[in-house]
């Protein structure tokens, strides 16, 4: 049976538990990865008319080359998997800099839309470039989308799930 203080020291990010360090990772991770996914599939067949398989197979050729874009059920699954390591990863990146400057906390919604763009830097101007993913010519209409789903729904989730969790520390 929960106690007073126990209920009083958790704190709900839309119904989701997020008082330990690893529920506000895991739950900035699937919220963040999960937006970020979805936008994706939408955007990727509006511009280049790819499925949803596609979409992860995709994200898989990161790592087992451009063969595997239209292969087996086996890099869908493994595109999943990546795409939620990465999400994971940024996840912990923004907890281990929330826990030491307040002000990521204080300030959630810039610096998450401000982490969304930054992720999508990385992401397209270091990790990209060095993985096997096929190499398409700049299109800044796409660009423009990426950013601003990368920002709305990828870095603000993250920092409001993590923001949560550190205000319900206070």
């Amino acid at each position: 049976m929960k106690t007073s203080m126990d209920v009083a020291n958790e704190v709900k990010f839309l119904g989701l538990n997020v008082k330990s360090t690893a529920q506000a990772i895991i739950w900035a991770a699937l919220v963040g990865g999960t937006l970020d996914a979805a936008a994706g599939v939408i955007v990727y067949f509006i511009y280049f008319g790819m499925n949803p398989f596609q979409v992860l197979q995709l994200i898989a050729s990161g790592v087992f080359g451009p063969a595997v874009i239209n292969g087996s059920f086996v890099y869908v699954v493994a595109g999943l998997l990546l795409h939620y390591f990465i999400a994971f990863a940024v996840a912990v990146i923004f907890y281990g800099a929330a826990s030491q400057i307040k002000f990521l906390v204080n300030q959630k919604v810039i610096v998450g839309l401000a982490y969304g763009l930054g992720i999508w830097l990385v992401m397209n101007l270091l990790v990209l470039p060095i993985s096997n993913t096929p190499k398409n010519p700049f299109n800044p209409g796409l660009a423009a989308f990426e950013i601003s789903w990368h920002m709305v729904l990828v870095g603000l989730p993250i920092a409001w799930v993590i923001a949560k969790h550190f205000e319900g520390k206070k």
